[in-house]
C-alpha cells in the first residue's frame, strides 16, 4: 500500500524476534506500541524496553490503561501520583534509549480536578517534555477541543499522531463523520502537526479487520494531502 510502519497494540503471541522477522518480511518498522502503564514500572521497565528494541521499536505509549483514579480516588490526588510515575518512567526507559508517553480518548479532556483543569491539561503541563504526547485527533475532536491547539501547548513532544476521524462509521480517513459531529480539520491540522515535528501519521483502524480496504484508503488519503 505504501506505509511506512506500524504501531503495535498487542504482540499475539510471538517472540520479539519473530516480530522483527515479519517486520523485515514486509518492509515495515516500528514506530510505538501501545501497552499498560506497568509495562513500564520499576519492576518491569527492563524487561520491557529489551523486548521492544529487540525487535526495533524504542516508542511505548500507555492509551488509558490504569491512567485513571480507582472508585473513591480523587482525580486532583490521582493526578499528581501518575505525573511523577510517568516522570520516572521517563528517567528509566531514557536509560535503554526508549520513550514514554500517553495516547489519549476524550476523557482526559472532559476530567476536571477541582480547580476546573482538565486532566489533559495538568498532565502535559507537569510532566517531563521527555512524556511524548501521542494525540488521537479524532477523540480530541469529539471531546469539543482543537488538536492543533494541543501541538501549540505542548510543543515538539509528538512522535506519532493518532489519525482517526470523529466518529466515522468505517474508520477511514476523508470520509464524513457521524451526522451532527464535527469533522477534523486535516487541511489545517496536518501542516500544525509536521512543524511541531510529527513523524508518524498512524492510521487507528478498529474496524474491517479481515482486509486491507479501509487502511489503503485512507492511505490514499493522507498522500492526498501530502503527508
Amino acid at each position: 500500500i505504501g506505509f511506512e510502519g506500524v504501531e503495535f497494540a498487542g504482540y499475539y503471541g510471538y517472540d520479539a524476534k519473530s516480530l522483527k522477522a515479519i517486520l523485515n518480511d514486509v518492509g515495515l518498522v516500528a514506530c510505538g506500541t501501545h501497552v499498560g502503564r506497568k509495562a513500564f514500572s520499576p519492576a518491569n521497565v527492563a524487561k520491557t524496553c529489551e523486548f521492544n528494541l529487540t525487535f526495533g521499536n524504542d516508542l511505548l505509549v500507555c492509551p488509558g490503561g490504569g491512567n485513571f483514579p480507582a472508585k473513591g480516588e480523587t482525580l486532583d490526588d490521582f493526578l499528581k501520583k501518575l505525573v511523577d510515575y510517568y516522570n520516572k518512567a521517563a528517567d528509566d526507559v531514557a536509560r535503554y534509549g526508549c520513550g514514554v508517553g500517553l495516547h489519549n480518548h476524550k476523557e482526559e479532556f472532559k476530567l476536571k480536578m477541582s480547580d476546573g483543569t482538565t486532566y489533559w491539561d495538568y498532565f502535559f503541563s507537569n510532566t517531563d517534555p521527555r512524556v511524548c504526547m501521542e494525540q488521537d485527533v479524532g477523540w480530541t475532536t469529539s471531546a469539543g477541543y482543537d488538536p492543533k491547539a494541543q501541538y501549540t501547548k505542548y510543543p515538539h513532544r509528538s512522535p506519532t499522531l493518532h489519525a482517526k476521524e470523529n466518529g466515522s462509521p468505517d474508520a477511514i480517513l476523508g470520509q464524513s463523520c457521524e451526522s451532527g459531529k464535527t469533522p477534523v480539520d486535516w487541511d489545517g491540522l496536518i501542516p500544525v502537526a509536521r512543524e511541531d515535528g510529527v513523524k508518524w501519521f498512524v492510521v487507528e483502524c478498529e474496524r474491517h479487520a479481515d482486509d486491507l480496504l479501509a487502511v489503503a484508503q485512507s492511505y490514499a488519503f493522507l498522500k492526498s494531502k501530502n503527508v
